[in-house]
C-alpha cells in the first residue's frame, strides 16, 4: 500500500505539471510585426522578427520585454519595455512609427541614424504616454513641425529629435508640458523663431543642444546662465550670452490695454515715469558714493594688513591632481556630459571604474575604463544600458606655456565635439576639465581597428576579408570623416588618419576616430580657415593611403614618404602600365581569388589616386570622396544584387552629395554616371 500511495502521488504531480498554465506569448508580436512589413530593411537586420517567435522569447533585435514573476500561476502575458533599433538602415515612412505607438507599456524607443523620412507632425504618438520615457529619433530624414504628440508625453525625460529637416518654430509651451526633462536635443534641424522662454520652468532639464537651426532673438536668462555655448551654436539670429554675438539694443516689451491696440499710459503715465527716473538717478548715485567709499576704505585696510605680515611663500601641492578655483591663471575644473552618457557622471565616478591601459603616445594615453552604474534615481531601462559599460578615456597633459584664452579654446573645442553624432564615427560622450589635464570620454569600440583587420594574421589560418567588405568600410570611413569636416564648419581636420583611426564595431560598421585630437592639445585661433582648408586635403590624402591598404593589402610607412619601398600613393602609380591599365598584381591576392568585382576595384582605385594627388588643390573634398565610393558599390549591387541602397542613401547628415565637377576636373570610372 505505501508503493501505490507513492505511485498514486507522483501521477498527481505529473497531471498537476500538465495543467499549469505556461506562459503566453506577447500580445505585442502584431504590432511589431506591422512595423517590419512596412520598413524597408536592406541589411535584413529584423530576419529574427518572424511569426513563429515569441518577442519576449529573448530571441527578437532589439526588443526588450518586462517579464511576470516565474512565482506568479495568473500574471498577465510579459510586454514590450525597449525597442532599440540604431544604425540599421532601415527606412520608411514616418506613419511606420504609429504602429509602435500599440505597444502600451513601451518605456524606450530608439530608432537613432537610420533613413527614416516623411512629416513628423501626423504621427500620433501620444498612447505611449502612460510608459515612454526615453525617445530618440535623431539622424533620420524626419520632416514638418514638431510633432504635437511629443507634447503629450508627460512622463518623457530623454528627448533627441536632431539631425533631422524639421522646421517651423519650436512649441512656446514645451516646457510646461515635459516638465520631466533631463535632456532636450534639437539640434541641426531647422526650427525658427525663438528659444522658448518655458525652458527655464524645467528644473531638472541637465542638457540641452539646439544648435544648427535658424532660431534668432535674445537667449533667455537661465538657460544662458545654465548651458555652455556650444548648446547655442550654428544659429545666426541668436545673440546674447552665452555667445559672443551681442543684440543691438535691450530686449523690447510692448504692453497693450483693453486690447485696443494702443500702448497703455498717457499724460499722466509720462508724469510719473519721470518722477521715477528722478528717483533712479538720486538712488543710483548714492549706490555709487556708497561703493567709492567701500573701495577708499578697503584699500587702506590692505595697505596696512601688508605693512604688519611679511611675505610668505606657498607650495603647490604635488601631483597635480588637486585643481582650486582661486588660481588667477588656471581654470576651475569642470565636467561635461552629453547625450548616451549618464547623468551622475564625473571624475570620481570614473577612477572607480576598473581600468587598463590600452596604449600611450606623444598627445595622450589611453585607458579602457568600465564604468559603474548610473544614478539611483535612474529608470530600470536607463540603469541597464549603463551598468557594466565600458568607455575609452584619453588623459591629454595640460601643454606648457598654454594660457587661459588657448584653455578656454581647447574647452570649448570638446563642447563643439560632444555634440557631434554619426553612424560612422566614435561620438565622445563626456569630458572632464582641469587646471592640469583633460580627460575625454568616448565610446568603445571592441572590435579593433581596419588597419588589424587588413593586416594582421596574414597566414594559412587567416579569414580572407572579402570585396563587398572592404568596399563597405571604405563607405562608411568616407560618410564619417565628410561628415565632420563638414559638421565643424571646414575649420577642423584629423592631422592623423591611418586605417588605426578606423574602427570596426560589433555591427561591421567602420567609425572614425581621435578626430581633432590634436587641435585640442594646441587650439588654432579663431580666423585662420585658409590652413584648416589645406589640413582637410591632407586628411583627403590620408584617406587616399587607406584606400591603396584597401585594395592592395600593403603597408604604408610615413616614414618612406619620400619615394621609399613603403611610399603606396608612388608604388601604386609606379605599377600602372603604358596602355593605362592596371596589372593584376596591384590588388592584394585575397580579392584576385574572388573575381567578378574588377570594375569596381580599378574604380576604387582610381579614387583613391585622386584622393592622393601630389597637389593639394587638385584633391576632392571629402563628401565627393563618399559619392564617389556610394555610387562604385550601387552600381556594383546591380550585378551581384548584395546592395540594395541608392546611389544617394537619405540618411547620411553630412551635406547633399555635391557633383564631382566641384573639385576636380578630372574623369575617372568612379565620376562617370
Amino acid at each position: 500500500m505505501p508503493a501505490s500511495r507513492v505511485l498514486l502521488l507522483v501521477l498527481a504531480l505529473a497531471a498537476g505539471c500538465a495543467c499549469a498554465p505556461s506562459p503566453a506569448p506577447s500580445p505585442d508580436a502584431a504590432a511589431l510585426l506591422a512595423f517590419k512589413s512596412v520598413c524597408s530593411d536592406p541589411a535584413a537586420a529584423l530576419a529574427s522578427w518572424t511569426e513563429s517567435t515569441d518577442p519576449c522569447a529573448g530571441m527578437w533585435r532589439g526588443v526588450t520585454c518586462q517579464l511576470p514573476p516565474p512565482s506568479s500561476s495568473s500574471s498577465p502575458p510579459p510586454r514590450v519595455r525597449r525597442v532599440v533599433l540604431e544604425g540599421l538602415r532601415l527606412g520608411g515612412h514616418a506613419a511606420a512609427l504609429e504602429l509602435l505607438a500599440d505597444l502600451p507599456a513601451l518605456a524606450s524607443l530608439s530608432l537613432k541614424n537610420n533613413t527614416f523620412a516623411g512629416a513628423l507632425h501626423g504621427v500620433d504618438l501620444s498612447r505611449l504616454a502612460p510608459h515612454l520615457k526615453l525617445l530618440y529619433l535623431s539622424g533620420n530624414a524626419f520632416t514638418g513641425p514638431f510633432p504635437d504628440s511629443v507634447l503629450r508625453l508627460r512622463h518623457l525625460r530623454r528627448l533627441d529629435l536632431s539631425g533631422n529637416r524639421l522646421a517651423g518654430a519650436i512649441p512656446p509651451e514645451i516646457g510646461h508640458r515635459l516638465r520631466a526633462l533631463l535632456t532636450l536635443n534639437l539640434a541641426r534641424n531647422s526650427f525658427v523663431g525663438a528659444v522658448p522662454v518655458s525652458l527655464e520652468a524645467i528644473a531638472t532639464l541637465a542638457e540641452l543642444n539646439v544648435s544648427g537651426n535658424h532660431l534668432e532673438g535674445w537667449i533667455p536668462g537661465r538657460l544662458a546662465a545654465a548651458f555652455p555655448s556650444s548648446s547655442f551654436a550654428g544659429n545666426p539670429g541668436l545673440c546674447g550670452a552665452p555667445l559672443a554675438r551681442t543684440c543691438s539694443g535691450g530686449p523690447q516689451q510692448i504692453v497693450y490695454s483693453n486690447g485696443s491696440g494702443e500702448a497703455s499710459g498717457g499724460p499722466r503715465a509720462a508724469r510719473g515715469k519721470k518722477i521715477r527716473d528722478r528717483w533712479m538717478v538720486v538712488m543710483i548715485m548714492s549706490a555709487v558714493g556708497a561703493a567709492v567709499a567701500s573701495l577708499v576704505a578697503a584699500a587702506l585696510c590692505a595697505v596696512l594688513l601688508l605693512k604688519s605680515r611679511k611675505p610668505t611663500t606657498t607650495r603647490r601641492p604635488r601631483g597635480g591632481t588637486t585643481s582650486t578655483a582661486g588660481s588667477a591663471t588656471l581654470a576651475r575644473e569642470e565636467t561635461v556630459r552629453f547625450d548616451g552618457c549618464c547623468v551622475e557622471f564625473d571624475v570620481a565616478t570614473l577612477m572607480q571604474g576598473a581600468a587598463e591601459m590600452l596604449g600611450k603616445g606623444a598627445t595622450a594615453t589611453t585607458y579602457r575604463v568600465v564604468m559603474r552604474s548610473g544614478s539611483s534615481d535612474a529608470s530600470v531601462e536607463e540603469e541597464a544600458a549603463h551598468q557594466g559599460e565600458a568607455v575609452v578615456v584619453k588623459r591629454l597633459r595640460r601643454r606648457q606655456g598654454a594660457s587661459r584664452e588657448d584653455e578656454r579654446r581647447r574647452r570649448e573645442l570638446a563642447r563643439e565635439m560632444g555634440t557631434w553624432r554619426h553612424a560612422n564615427i566614435v561620438g565622445l560622450r563626456a569630458f572632464y576639465a582641469s587646471a592640469e589635464e583633460l580627460l575625454l570620454v568616448f565610446d568603445y569600440i571592441p572590435n579593433g581597428s581596419l588597419h588589424s583587420l587588413l593586416h594582421e594574421n596574414r597566414g594559412p589560418a587567416r579569414v580572407p576579408l572579402g570585396w563587398q567588405t572592404r568596399l563597405k568600410l571604405a563607405q562608411d570611413a568616407a560618410h564619417g570623416l565628410a561628415y565632420l569636416h563638414g559638421v565643424s564648419g571646414g575649420t577642423l581636420s584629423h592631422r592623423h588618419l591611418t586605417s588605426s583611426n578606423i574602427l570596426v564595431d560589433g555591427g561591421g560598421t567602420a567609425r572614425v576616430s581621435d578626430f581633432a585630437l590634436l587641435q585640442l592639445l594646441a587650439p588654432a585661433p579663431p580666423g585662420d580657415s585658409s590652413s584648416q582648408s589645406l589640413l582637410q586635403k591632407q586628411d583627403v590624402h590620408g584617406f587616399g593611403v587607406i584606400l591603396l591598404e584597401i585594395l592592395t593589402g600593403r603597408h604604408h610607412s610615413p616614414e618612406d614618404a619620400g619615394g621609399g619601398a613603403g611610399d603606396l600613393p608612388r608604388w601604386a602609380r609606379a605599377a600602372a602600365r603604358g596602355s593605362g591599365e592596371w596589372a593584376p598584381e596591384v590588388f592584394d591576392v585575397e580579392l584576385q581569388r574572388g573575381g567578378g568585382a574588377e570594375d569596381e576595384m580599378v574604380a576604387l582605385l582610381q579614387v583613391a589616386l585622386l584622393c592622393v594627388a601630389e597637389e593639394p588643390l587638385e584633391r576632392p573634398r571629402m563628401a565627393v570622396v563618399a559619392k564617389m565610393i556610394e555610387d562604385i558599390r550601387y552600381r556594383g549591387s546591380k550585378r551581384s544584387n548584395k546592395y540594395s541602397a541608392s546611389p544617394s542613401q537619405a540618411g547620411h547628415s553630412y551635406e547633399s552629395s555635391p557633383c564631382v565637377s566641384e573639385d576636380t576636373t578630372r574623369s575617372t570610372p568612379a565620376s562617370s554616371s
